[in-house]
């Protein structure tokens, strides 16, 4: 889809040495200008710690993601920094995601407290001289010297258990684009373009902060989102550490917390990059949807997709976007892991408690059928809340609820946000699945004190702690990030 409007820009600069720290100050394009005013004759392009150096000059400009496009054929002779070719394998570069068995080839050193080095696939590597044509997109990364040294994002507490500290992402197209294009998505061959100047800003609301001592920055997040998040690890094993987190629940945090600072009354001027960001996003997790991919309901690994892809349908007014889960359903997990009661095969009418709208299981809820997904005897990955608490089956070891555990640890408190921005931007019809938003009011306003004590006089399992309630997303949120009340300061003033 084409709009228009915009400019590009492109810099000279030297490349960062192979240890130093991405950084967009040192980003640019090494060459001569050309005469079309946005884009240059290049031989080398610099982005947040990759080199590309080319064998001829290329056309090369930037998206306003800030990405960078060259107009193909071309070859690249050297990446920096190079891409090891044998254990450990560091510094992975892949063309055109997502990988067809799911692996990742960017590092081997996967391990997220267990050796999970089998998710990695070294044959999908790319490796200089790298011949490139147009409606290719090489993902370039820089790995870090120590696995799971950086922190967690919106999760402080814990540490990242990816190896790869950031990527960079080069497009090739067939000629220049608009100036204000955003960049297509990773995963979209077709290279489907869309424009800054196509964007509803105005659809955009601005609402009073009601506690301004506890909203983040705008800036907070533009660092967040700047960059790409690459997301076609089932379990984000290998997610840029830097600035990505590397669990779902974490995704569906970062994302609740942008969404709802652009319904802020910020001055529109400044809330235009991380709009432009948030949509980059969604574009990226659409194209991967259309490819095929998605993040079915799996605990609390799969949440946080679906939104940033209804904002940017929403914003450049984009069907197929906006029906993104009536064309591919049972690709979003916080979908599958809400349904009403009566919809489940048995006949119930109620959950145990008197919620009519309960949560899914670990697996889900098929879509289509509205069984569970899953098939085993016991049901113990599939809706288990239509059962009293004495008959919940149990995962063994270690010996707990799996279905309540995750749904008051990991899922159900980082939808909060999702779903309260997408009824402040009306999006609820839109997101064309009404026991989300049903089963989110009913976290946030169901007294869940007698179930909690029914509970542990039924099977023992305890689940008081304040984390673990009902009602709240700050007492999960305190001590992992600065602004933790943010979500249900928002909730109190715009959803109560």
């Amino acid at each position: 889809m084409i709009g228009s409007g915009g400019t590009s820009k492109t810099g000279g600069a030297t490349a960062l040495a192979p240890d130093a720290g991405p950084t967009s100050a040192s980003d640019g394009a090494i060459g001569s200008p050309a005469s079309d005013g946005g884009s240059s004759l290049v031989t080398s392009i610099v982005k947040d710690g990759v080199t590309w150096t080319f064998a001829a000059p290329v056309l090369a400009g930037q998206f306003v993601s800030g990405d960078y496009w060259i107009v193909g054929p071309a070859t690249i002779t050297a990446i920096g920094p190079a891409p090891t070719s044998a254990t450990p394998f560091t510094n992975g570069s892949v063309l055109n995601l997502p990988t067809s068995n799911g692996k990742s080839p960017f590092d081997s050193r996967l391990n997220d407290g267990t050796d999970e080095s089998w998710w990695f696939d070294a044959s999908f590597r790319s490796y200089p001289p790298v011949s490139l044509k147009a409606g290719d997109t090489l993902v370039s990364s820089v790995s870090l010297a120590t696995p799971a040294s950086l922190p967690e994002v919106m999760r402080a507490s814990d540490k990242s258990c990816s190896p790869v500290r950031s990527v960079s992402v080069l497009t090739v197209l067939p000629a220049a684009p608009p100036a204000d294009a955003f960049r297509p998505s990773y995963c979209d061959r077709s290279q489907t373009l869309y424009r800054a100047s196509a964007l509803r800003r105005d659809l955009l609301p601005s609402h009073p902060a009601p506690k301004p001592q506890s909203t983040p920055t705008l800036a907070q997040f533009e660092a967040l989102f700047r960059r790409p998040w690459i997301d076609t690890n089932a379990f984000l094993f290998d997610a840029p550490a830097e600035y990505m987190p590397s669990y779902g629940q974490h995704v569906a945090f970062a994302v609740s917390y942008a969404s709802l600072l652009l319904l802020l009354d910020f001055v529109p001027a400044d809330k235009e990059p991380l709009t432009n960001y948030l949509v980059q996003y969604g574009i990226d997790l659409y194209g991967c949807v259309k490819a095929g991919y998605g993040w079915p309901a799996f605990g609390g690994h799969r949440s946080g997709r679906k939104l940033p892809i209804v904002i940017a349908g929403l914003l450049l007014q984009d069907d197929g976007m906006k029906n993104v889960s009536a064309t591919y359903p049972n690709r979003f997990g916080e979908d599958m892991q809400t349904v009403y009661v009566n919809q489940i095969p048995g006949g119930y009418s109620k959950a145990w408690q008197g919620a009519t709208v309960i949560y899914g299981g670990h697996y889900g809820v098929d879509q289509t059928s509205g069984t569970p997904t899953d098939t085993s005897s016991n049901g113990l990955y599939a809706p288990y809340e239509q059962l009293q608490p004495k008959d919940w089956q149990l995962l063994t070891p270690p010996g707990e609820q799996l279905g309540e555990a995750y749904r008051r640890c990991c899922t159900s408190v980082s939808w909060v946000g999702e779903a309260l921005a997408a009824r402040m931007l009306g999006a609820v019809g839109t997101w064309n699945h009404p026991a989300f938003f049903d089963y989110v009011d009913r976290w946030m306003t169901e007294d869940d004190t007698q179930a909690v004590a029914d509970i542990k006089t039924q099977s023992g399992f305890d689940y008081s702690s304040d984390w673990e309630r009902q009602g709240q997303t700050a007492a999960w949120l305190q001590g992992e990030f600065p602004q933790y009340s943010f979500i249900d300061d928002m909730w109190k003033a715009y959803r109560n």
